[in-house]
Formats: C-alpha cells, structure tokens, sequence
C-alpha cells in the first residue's frame, strides 16, 4: 500500500475497516429515512456495487505498493470513474423505483 512506511499502512487498512462498518451499520438506516423500499435485489444491486468499489481500492493500491504506480492510477482512474457513474445510476434507479404511499 504505502511502500516504506511502517504506520501508514496499518492506518489506512484500519480506517478502511472502520469505513466498512460505518457502511453496514448506516445503510439500513438511510434506507429507512429515505423510504426506498429496499428489497433482496436493490441490496444485492447495492452490495455489489459497494464491493466493486472496495474490491477497485483495494486493487489500486496493491498495485501501487507492488511499484506499478501507473498501473494503480490508471486503475483506480477508469474503473473508479466507472463505478462512481454507475453508484449515481444505481442512486437513481432506487429513487426512481422508491414506494409511493
């Protein structure tokens, strides 16, 4: 991740881990406050969008820590980018698809 450094490393997998459970506690509750009516597929259609982006930083980084640092930012560039447009898309879809009571 962060080559030749001892605490860098250990803080960002440490911030990553508390950001996941951030994600997990708040997202059934957002979901809630929003009324998007959330059923089996829009949290599968959620969840593998959230580990797309996980499994994209992760991937990134590694690169970048294995010295392919062009390789990472190009990565985390195009697909990033990619996955932020269809996080937006996805956000859409369950307004749009949102219970109307």
């Amino acid at each position: 991740m962060f080559p030749q450094s001892t605490i860098l490393d250990p803080l960002f997998w440490m911030a990553f881990g508390a950001l996941q459970v951030l994600v997990f506690a708040g997202a059934n509750q957002w979901a809630k406050q929003f009324k998007l009516g959330m059923n089996w597929w829009k949290w599968t259609l959620a969840g593998t969008w959230w580990a797309s982006i996980i499994l994209t930083i992760a991937g990134a980084f590694t690169l970048l820590g294995e010295n392919e640092g062009l390789a990472g930012w190009y990565f985390l560039g195009f697909v990033g980018t990619g996955l932020v447009i269809a996080g937006a898309v996805l956000l859409r879809v369950l307004i749009a698809l949102k219970p109307k009571h």
